[in-house]
């Protein structure tokens, strides 16, 4: 039996061999449109059409173009017409290669209108209201006649001949209307501007009732001094502010600490270290407002003695927490970076009772 298997596989080898050739697949043309001119004409003026096909394994052997409004226009690669009619035609245009397989269509778009006497005319373009808040809206509306395409930019793009449109811009922005035909192209521009926020300003000087100092043996005092004391003890100052006049619901656009009124006693800022502001809602001072410990969290620090008034946007944060807790006070804790340098002498700054001044702008 094992002597009969190299013929039979002789023989399978044979059978094989005399199968007829599977054909290659054929692979389609893919077709290109390389000119349509004018792309905008008017009624009877000649237009030209040229295209070309690509076949990886043949040549092309046929062409189609076709329209919309038109049906079939011609098979050829280039080819003019003059008999368009009046309208927006989508014209395909596909190639046929040698093996029959046509490639998928293509899509280009002539328009067609009347013919023009002069250029398009722009009857009115313009936006309403012409300055907004900021956040507001405004409406661009147009009219234009006798012309092929209208655009508007920025950010629109084609429109009909006559319309509306809301716009939202978050800057000043000028809107510009283009409208074309065959003779020329007008152009029209429409303005939005944004209204500058209004703004409230308040000039606080600190309540000299409720300034004070603590110090680290539990004293208070009501002098808002900062530093240390001839013996060395160290000293926490406090300031308030009454900010019941800012409405409910306001947002703090800035907020500037002036400092410049306050004494300087000795050399606190080369013997304490920088002075350091904090948020502190203390209400009435006793010796536990004295905080010992790591001096972290300040919204401001000062490296030397104040000599312009400060602006910081962590100052105009901690005010607004203050505004939308529906506080009537915001008030201030100043330390020196370190508590304290003995040196047999007092170093230290005196804000002055009702001295310091905070000025406030926010928008109702």
């Amino acid at each position: 039996m094992r002597k009969l298997l190299f013929p039979i596989v002789i023989a399978l080898a044979v059978v094989v061999s005399c199968l007829p050739a599977q054909p290659a697949s054929n692979q389609p043309p893919v077709a290109y449109i390389d000119l349509v001119s004018p792309g905008n004409a008017a009624l009877g003026e000649t237009v030209s059409f040229t295209g070309h096909g690509v076949d990886p394994d043949g040549t092309i052997a046929a062409y189609n173009w076709r329209s919309s409004l038109d049906g079939d226009l011609s098979t050829s690669a280039s080819f003019k017409t003059s008999s368009l009619s009046q309208g927006t035609h989508s014209v395909w245009f596909k190639v046929q290669d040698d093996g029959g397989d046509w490639s998928k269509e293509i899509l280009t778009t002539v328009i067609v209108v009347p013919q023009a006497t002069g250029q398009p005319i722009v009857k009115s373009f313009n936006a309403n209201p012409g300055k907004i808040s900021p956040g507001g809206s405004s409406t661009l509306m147009w009219d234009v006649s006798d012309a092929a395409t209208v655009s508007i930019a920025p950010d629109i793009g084609n429109v009909g001949l006559s319309g509306n449109r809301v716009v939202m811009p978050k800057q000043a922005t000028t809107y510009t209307l283009t409208a074309t035909n065959v003779v020329g192209t007008v152009t029209a521009t429409a303005q939005v501007v944004i209204a500058a926020a209004v703004s409230d300003k308040v000039e606080l000087y600190s309540i000299g009732a409720e300034d004070g100092q603590v110090r680290k043996d539990g004293y208070v005092g009501q002098e808002p001094d900062v530093g240390d004391t001839k013996s060395g003890t160290a000293i926490q100052g406090f300031v308030s502010f009454d900010i019941s006049m800012i409405p409910e619901g306001a947002t703090v656009t800035s907020a500037t600490l002036d400092l410049t009124a306050a004494a300087i006693y000795g050399e606190p800022f080369s013997k304490l270290g920088m002075l350091l502001v904090y948020d502190c809602q203390y209400q009435t001072l006793k010796a536990s407002d004295f905080v010992v410990g790591p001096v972290l969290g300040a919204i401001y620090t000062i490296a030397v003695t104040p000599s312009q008034p400060i602006t910081s946007h962590v100052l105009a944060s901690a005010i607004q927490k203050r505004v939308d807790a529906g506080s009537s006070r915001f008030q201030l804790r100043f330390q020196f970076e370190k508590p304290y340098f003995y040196n047999n002498q007092a170093d230290y700054l005196g804000l002055g009772e009702g001295r310091t001044k905070l000025t406030i702008e926010y928008q109702p």
